[in-house]
Parts: C-alpha cells; structure tokens; sequence
C-alpha cells in the first residue's frame, strides 16, 4: 500500500476513534473515556489552566469535568483535520462544549482542540492533548464566547469584568483616582464628569480585576465611608508581594490597620484604609492548607481571641 493509501486509512481509524472517544464523553464514561490515552499522556486544559501528566493524572480531570456538568453533555467537534504520517498522527478541530440547564437551554463555549496520536498495540491513542481559547489581553482570561468564526459574540458579562465588580463612593473621587494608581499600580479606564466637574462615574483596573468609583451626591443617597463614619465593607485585593504592596499603599497616604502576618489559611495578610474610608486587605497566598487544618487554625484562632479580651 502507498504513503496516500497509508495515510487516508490511518485518517479513517483516527476519525473512528474520535467518535468513539466522543461517545464516551457524552455518557460521562470515564472509564471509557480513558481508554483512548496512552499511560503516559501529557495534555494542557485551558478551562483550569492546569497541565496534566499520566493517565491517572488526567483521569481525576475527567472526573472533575463531568461532575460540573450534571445535565445533558454538549461535545461537538467541527472543521475536524487529521494529518498521519508512519505511526503517528496530528488532529486538530474547533470544538462546542458545554452542557444543557434544568430549563433545557444550551450553555456552551467554543474552544480549540489539538491531539497528538500514535499507534500503541495497534491502536491510535492519544499522547497529547491541549485544549485552548482566546484571551483577553488586559485581563488574561480566556475567551469562550467567540463564534467559530472568531467574531466576538454580544456578551452578557462585558469583556474585561468579572461578575461582581467593586464600586466605591469617595468623598473626591478625581483624588481616589490618582490614590489608587500610587498605591495599587492602578490603571485608569476612563470617567465621566458631571454637575461642578464631580465624578458620576469612574473606573480602574487594578491586577485582573476593574473597581468602578463615584463621588458623593447626597441628593442621590450616595455617600462615602467618612460621611457615614465607616463601612462595614472590605475590599480584599491578592497581589504577588502583600509587604512591597502595603508598603507602597503606606507611602501613597493608606493607613496601616493591621500589618502583614501569616494566617492559618494560607495567606500571608493586612489591611489598609486609603484617604477615603475604604478598607482594603490584601493578601498573597503563600502554602496550601487542608480544609481540616483550616478549621482547626479557625478554632485556635477564635480560642487565642477570646483570651486576650478575658
């Protein structure tokens, strides 16, 4: 048989098995599913950002995978392209994953799929997989709510923010600007001046994350921590050096509330109050803790509280 011959039937198994791994990914078999990796698979998610090595490895992914998808499994490759050459082989698609809600609607997200496979025991299995997306260069998220095209689709959440998105009312909104772009390495976005040049609105973006803030309109019921004698809210903020960071806070005019200590959730953690009221805790996160340690820190943590106020 030829090198074409070759290669076209060696793109047939290949197809075949594709379909049979994405079979098994509909039924949530993960056992199954398995069953098309070689032992020692290496493979990349873009959802996690993790990369995975071994099949055990990967497998506890999977599982991971289809536990957040409870409801019908929405997997469909398209634009499927299969090189093959002697006993190995490139597979790369766009590919619609997701799942259907209780109510039946469609929640799915376009992403790029790239597999490698080489034949073992006279199977093509794969060795390396990477599923990849688009990201968004100011927020370093990836992008699932790109047509196949790659045309941006009419997104509910706006490119850039997050779900829940901080806004602050500060008593010189224009000076709270220029605050956090000393303190935090803020970047400003853009504001909107109204009535005597205050601030109805303004926002930054600070690490990944955008604040939204305004200055106060008593007639509108919007005042700042300092009118209202405090706040019983905190904006906490992760940064990669908590003491650079609240030192740098310090030096733009935040108060130091409390200074930076290991605490028994990880975190290495403070909290500032900037000119305006506002209080923030920052924190970088420096060892992993087990949820039993943690609530053990949180009981020796409460008890040690109690006694110093005895």
């Amino acid at each position: 048989m030829d090198t074409a011959s070759t290669s076209t039937v060696a793109q047939g198994e290949i197809r075949a098995r594709v379909e049979s791994w994405i079979e098994a990914v509909k039924g949530g078999d993960v056992k199954a599913i398995m069953s098309h990796y070689a032992s020692d698979v290496v493979a990349f998610d873009a959802v996690s950002q993790l990369q995975f090595k071994g099949v055990q490895d990967y497998g506890k992914h999977w599982e991971a995978c289809m536990a957040m998808c409870p409801g019908p499994m929405i997997f469909e490759p398209r634009e499927l392209d299969i090189a093959a050459q002697g006993d190995l082989a490139f597979g790369h698609c766009l590919l619609r994953c997701g799942m259907k809600d209780d109510k039946g609607q469609e929640k799915a997200s376009w992403m790029r799929m790239s597999s490698c496979y080489r034949q073992i025991d006279g199977k093509w299995t794969i060795v390396h997989e990477h599923f990849s997306a688009p990201f968004d260069m100011q927020s370093g998220k990836a992008l699932f709510d790109l047509t196949p095209d790659g045309a941006p689709a009419v997104s509910r959440i706006p490119r850039g923010m997050n779900s829940i998105t901080p806004h602050l009312i500060c008593a010189g909104a224009a000076d709270a600007v220029e605050f956090y772009k000393k303190a935090f390495n803020a970047t400003e976005i853009r504001r909107l001046a109204g009535p005597e040049g205050k601030l109805v609105h303004a926002s930054v973006r600070i690490g990944d994350s955008v604040v939204m803030l305004m200055d106060e309109f008593p007639q509108w019921g919007s005042l700042g921590p300092k009118s209202l004698k405090g706040s019983p809210v905190t904006v906490h903020l992760y940064v990669d050096d908590v003491d650079a960071s609240m030192e740098r806070a310090a030096a733009a005019g935040a108060k130091v509330v409390m200074p930076a200590e290991d605490m028994f959730w990880g975190d290495r953690y403070g909290v500032v109050e900037d000119p305006f009221g506002h209080r923030w805790s920052i924190a970088t996160h420096i060892r992993d803790v087990s949820p039993e340690e943690m609530q053990k820190g949180a009981q020796n943590a409460c008890t040690q509280g109690a006694a110093d106020q005895a």
